[in-house]
């Protein structure tokens, strides 16, 4: 968004600007490192959603790390931790598969203040049935009690996948007039949480949890229960795609930055074009009225019922990847196009807002 709106997003302390910042001065030492292991080089610029190492006989190893950020929160107002573990697999294998890489295990590592075994067997079993959807090893992890430092729970992982490196995939072959596809998403998933946590059961910790189990008539549950419905796992159906031979131009995942995280893709001098949009889910529509946050916030901070896009070339292309995402029980439409322009944006004609890189502001 502009910096002439008034971001909801930074007032509830989320700072874009500040994460910036901090990245910037992190990345100026961290940059060199790529010279450090000349044996085992680094592929992919920083800012995709993964990256890989050269292990040689054309073999690459993708790697990536995330967490559930403030949805632990909602886990905790709820005492509800099974399904959390689900949230932290896929966002690390979603992330992973945007490479073309195939996930293989991850880590997970937990910070506490405290170790309840009832909370962290709920944990291992939501981390468990990720696993088993991914597909993937949870081949170790650390538990480290710091209660002076956090309160709670903090939950976060490391995933690795294998792909050959004439494979990699970040979106360098996107052409004029490829197809965007989005995937549908099962709700907020895990990102923009700190935003809907306070729109919609109020600013301080003590209303929160005084609301979380109120029910909403829109959505036909409780608040709570919709925030905490857990992130798609898109492995499955995008490996069918490339098991198939459909050539993916490209494969986003659309978590914090919404549909900029198009942006992410390592081609200049493309507009992707979002028209027609998806219907939104209820849950956002809720959050953008009960906060009055604008359609450029609420694009940049949410999926906004799309939590995938693949990036394909043709129309029969378009209705494999239609078969696969119905053989996985998931939502697949068309979104929109690619068109050749100077620069790199994402236009959403119907909202009328842009975004040059990853925020949106009005055209």
């Amino acid at each position: 968004m502009s910096d002439s709106e008034t971001s909801k997003y930074e007032a509830s302390g989320v700072s874009h600007t500040g994460a910036g910042s901090a990245l910037s001065a992190l990345l100026q030492h961290i940059l060199p490192s790529r010279e450090f292991c000349p044996g085992f080089p680094v592929k992919a610029d920083i800012g995709y959603f993964a990256n890989v190492i050269d292990i040689g006989n054309g073999d690459g190893i993708a790697l990536c790390t995330d967490g559930v950020g403030t949805k632990m929160m909602v886990a905790e107002m709820m005492n509800q931790y099974d399904t959390i573990g689900i949230d932290c697999v896929a966002m690390n294998v979603n992330d992973l598969i945007c490479l073309g890489a195939r996930p293989f295990s991850m880590v997970d590592y937990i910070a506490c203040s405290h170790t309840d075994p009832k909370v962290f067997g709920e944990l291992g079993r939501g981390l468990a049935a990720g696993a088993r959807q991914a597909e993937v090893s949870i081949s170790g992890g650390e538990i480290s009690q710091i209660a002076e430092i956090i309160q709670g729970i903090d939950l976060i992982g490391a995933a690795v996948g294998k792909v050959r490196l004439d494979h990699v995939n970040t979106g360098q072959n996107i052409q004029h007039g490829d197809l965007v596809l989005g995937l549908a998403a099962s709700g907020v998933h895990a990102n923009g949480l700190t935003l809907a946590r306070k729109v919609l059961l109020g600013a301080t910790r003590a209303e929160q949890q005084a609301n979380v189990n109120r029910f909403e008539e829109s959505l036909n549950r409780t608040v709570g229960s919709e925030l905490l419905e857990p992130t798609t796992l898109y492995v499955a159906p995008v490996l069918a795609m490339l098991d198939a031979g459909i050539e993916l131009k490209a494969m986003v995942h659309i978590t914090g930055g919404g549909l900029s995280n198009l942006n992410r893709v390592q081609k200049d001098n493309i507009r992707f074009v979002i028209d027609p949009l998806p219907d939104v889910p209820p849950v956002f529509s809720l959050i953008q009225q009960r906060g009055a946050i604008s359609d450029s916030e609420m694009y940049e901070v949410f999926n906004m019922g799309v939590g995938f896009c693949v990036i394909v070339k043709s129309a029969n292309d378009a209705d494999q990847v239609h078969a696969i995402c119905q053989q996985h029980g998931i939502s697949c439409h068309g979104i929109g196009y690619v068109e050749t322009i100077q620069g790199k944006e994402v236009l959403i004609p119907s909202k009328n807002i842009k975004a040059c890189g990853a925020h949106f502001q009005k055209v």
